[in-house]
């Protein structure tokens, strides 16, 4: 079986002391050193990714209030288009109806005018066929103005109306 001397234990112990003092010295301050810098790098790049996320979380909220402007932009442009459409059929309605009232109260004038020469042209047919056949009735021939006052005065006794 392991015996333990004493004179062993010690000197394990003394090489173990100074393995671990010159592990201090030479290595652990560099094991150390490049610990924390490995911890300040992954700190930093934390940071950077943090920044970085932060800074397209800004850059996102500015393209959404971006493009909300805008469509509110085209929302805008296109009530305004179908208003503007709006009126524009609006007024050509108004000036189609300006215009068919035009020629109906044009149509309407033009009819009361014929209608008057033809009723004028009648009368003078009328006194004309009533001259021949008054002429050929008494085989004397009057005056023709005479004739005419006569059948003038008929014609409009005619035209009053009777009660």
């Amino acid at each position: 079986m392991l015996k333990l001397e004493p004179g062993m234990i010690i000197w394990t112990w003394v090489t173990f002391f100074f393995l671990l003092y010159v592990l201090k010295k030479v290595a652990w301050k560099p094991l150390l050193s490049a610990v924390e810098e490995r911890e300040k790098r992954i700190a930093e790049s934390l940071k950077r990714a943090e920044d970085a996320r932060e800074e397209a979380e800004k850059y996102l909220a500015e393209q959404q209030e971006k493009l909300a402007k805008a469509q509110e932009e085209v929302q805008k442009m296109l009530r305004e288009g179908k208003e503007l459409a709006e009126k524009m059929k609006e007024e050509v309605l108004a000036q189609a109806r300006e215009e068919a009232n035009k020629l109906i109260e044009r149509a309407r004038a033009d009819i009361t005018r014929e209608r008057q020469q033809a009723l004028m042209a009648i009368k003078g047919e009328i006194a004309d066929m009533v001259i021949k056949a008054t002429s050929k009735l008494i085989q004397t021939t009057l005056d023709e103005k005479k004739h005419r006052e006569l059948i003038d005065q008929y014609i409009q006794s005619l035209e009053q109306p009777r009660n």
